[in-house]
């Protein structure tokens, strides 16, 4: 009987039960994800609103009628229409800054996409893990409950005592308690899965998941400035918008030239009729220098913005690669020892023996459950941060 019991406790370490289609998965709930649809919705009206600023301000319109205070005096009255602008070159300027703004966007947008992806692939990371964890707790369930049934049945026999049998109760629970745990948190994951593939159910997208974690080589993840530099589109975006700060720097200096304003006048006078224009020129440089000398600065600090974001990426995937070299030496060293099952074998001949009792026994035994739950752990952990250097893949 007890054959049995050690069987069910043999590799508990699962392998697929069924095959993974991780990068499939990955992508469908990428194009069900909204936040994206949200993220180009709102640079598309930020794009509109920026062109819809860069144009003459609206015609103005005025008429006028005064009445004279004597009879002979007579009424007046005039109508003019004008048309106010900066100086030309200004709207020059800023297209250019609207256009590398533009550019800057879609790169941010890229950007998100790569965030997004990632914030995916670690939701899914989470998944495997927690399903691999619940298959292995079911069969030291499974395990436990076969070693109660038997116990009932051999202190009905006196083969054994009650507080054996106790014991193997308490156990059994204890791994249940584990099991609904596990459950919980499975469908805490699955719930945040459904939020990030639009609201839409994904019963069958955990089913083509499987409950195996992608391949992924580590020692081609290792991250290098210069690449990240050409490579991420956040970067990119930070170019981007360094080259329209440039060009509305730009267009500040050359608000600062003169305006002007030109107009058709009609009048009536006495009897008269009156045809004419008006012309009139602002003098922008003599209150408007501190917006220069702001665009200015302001394009100063997103050079320096560019560099910061550029030195903490690479700080950050320098320590997600430390990380998983750590953990992949750590499996490396974990995996002779979880491929060998005499383990349990050893333990069970011994109590067969009389050489420990059960108490020992399941000390022994929970010793071993504990360690492959470590590795279980630590092979979660390596993916993990596989899965944030995977963010261009």
């Amino acid at each position: 009987m007890f054959r049995k019991i050690t069987i069910l406790f043999l590799s508990l370490v699962p392998g697929a039960m069924f095959a993974s289609d991780f990068d499939d998965v990955l992508n469908t709930v990428l194009s069900n994800n909204l936040s994206l649809k949200y993220t180009e919705a709102e640079n598309s009206a930020s794009i509109a609103e920026l062109k819809a600023e860069n144009t003459l301000e609206a015609p103005e319109v005025s008429f006028e009628s005064l009445w004279g205070g004597t009879e002979e005096a007579g009424d007046k009255r005039n109508f003019s229409i004008s048309q106010s602008f900066d100086w030309p070159g200004v709207y020059a300027a800023r297209r250019d800054a609207i256009k590398k703004t533009s550019a800057a966007m879609q790169y941010l947008r890229e950007a998100s996409m790569i965030e997004t992806r990632t914030e995916i692939r670690v939701a899914l990371i989470d998944i495997i893990n927690v399903r691999q964890r619940i298959a292995t707790t079911e069969k030291i369930c499974e395990g436990f409950r076969t070693m109660v049934e038997y116990f009932a049945k051999a202190v009905e026999t006196g083969q054994e005592t009650r507080l054996d049998y106790n014991k193997a109760v308490i156990e059994r629970i204890n791994s249940e308690r584990e099991l609904k745990s596990l459950k919980s948190e499975e469908s805490i994951l699955l719930a945040t899965l459904q939020a990030l593939n639009g609201g839409k159910p994904v019963d069958d997208i955990v089913n083509r998941l499987g409950d195996r974690y992608p391949r992924a080589d580590v020692s081609t993840l290792r991250p290098d400035r210069e690449t990240l530099r050409m490579k991420d589109p956040a970067i990119a975006a930070s170019r981007a918008s360094l080259e329209a700060q440039k060009s509305l720097v730009k267009a500040e200096k050359r608000a600062l030239l003169p305006g002007f304003s030109v107009g058709y006048l009609h009048e009536w006078e006495a009897g008269e009729t009156f045809n004419g224009f008006s012309v009139s020129v602002t003098l922008p440089f003599l209150t408007q220098r501190r917006k220069a000398k702001a665009a200015a600065i302001r394009l100063e600090a997103q050079d320096l913005e560019q560099e910061m974001s550029l030195i903490k990426l690479a700080s950050e995937l320098q320590g997600e690669y430390e990380t998983a070299l750590g953990y992949q030496e750590l499996l490396r060293e974990y995996r002779g020892v979880m491929d060998d099952d005499s383990n349990f074998e050893l333990l069970k001949k011994a109590l067969d023996a009389g050489q420990i009792n059960f108490l020992t026994y399941m000390q022994e035994l929970n010793y071993f459950l504990a360690a492959r739950r470590d590795f279980l752990d630590i092979h979660y952990r390596y993916h993990l941060a596989l899965a944030r250097l995977q963010r261009y893949e």
